[in-house]
């Protein structure tokens, strides 16, 4: 199976020097993608700006901002069989970028944002048989609007959680397949996440295919 995974939080620059992004560490993709390559998968790895080591066996694709993911995933999305889509893309990004650094000055500024393409959304609205893997992060009503975000983005598979989980290494998560119910999972640590994500799409890979993983 060919296995592509977007992993870390995007930066979507003010001037060469400021940035908005979140606190995305890149963990759960960086886990899915050597998950994936210890199954044996073909994996490529789009990835934010993020400290930690690219797995072993992944092809890694470095982006900065949203629209570099975007189109990184455009370019790859037709050769892959699944995409994962862990990464935690700025909803939104500065009107204008200031070519040199703003002066600090007495007066306040004001900042218009645009907001950035809905990779996942795009990807499940343009895909040929590939699984689509996504997460969803609620405060309230975490179910209803995880199972909401998977029937409008046509995902495969989804995993639902707090987003006080997206620094931790430990969390307690919903995973739940196309057609399935919510399976709970609690304390989870994301390797083990990922294991069970990948698992889950070997399963439904196999079942299209007729090929056993």
């Amino acid at each position: 199976m060919r296995v592509l995974v977007t992993a870390g939080g995007t930066r979507e620059y003010i001037d060469p020097v400021r940035y908005i992004t979140n606190a995305s560490t890149g963990k759960m993709g960086y886990a899915a993608a050597a998950a994936a390559v210890e199954r044996g998968h073909s994996v490529k790895l789009i990835s934010a700006p993020t400290s930690i080591a690219h797995p072993k066996g992944a092809e890694l694709i470095s982006i900065v901002s949203a629209e570099e993911m975007f189109e990184a995933v455009k370019n790859e999305f037709a050769s892959c069989d699944c995409l994962i889509m862990a990464a935690a893309v700025s909803d939104y990004r500065p009107e204008r970028y200031a070519e040199k650094k703003i002066k600090k000055s007495s007066e306040e500024i004001e900042l218009t944002f645009h907001k950035t393409p809905d990779i996942l959304q795009w990807a499940g609205d343009n895909k040929n048989g590939q699984i689509i893997v996504g997460f969803a992060l609620e405060d309230e009503s975490l179910l209803e609007k995880a199972d909401e975000k998977m029937q409008r983005k046509k995902m495969d598979i989804i995993v639902a959680n707090s987003p006080s989980a997206i620094s931790q290494e430990c969390s307690h998560i919903y995973i739940k397949q196309s057609g399935g119910e919510w399976l709970n999972r609690p304390e989870r640590h994301k390797s083990e996440t990922a294991v069970e994500i990948i698992r889950m799409a070997d399963r439904i890979h196999s079942e299209k295919t007729g090929e056993s993983t």
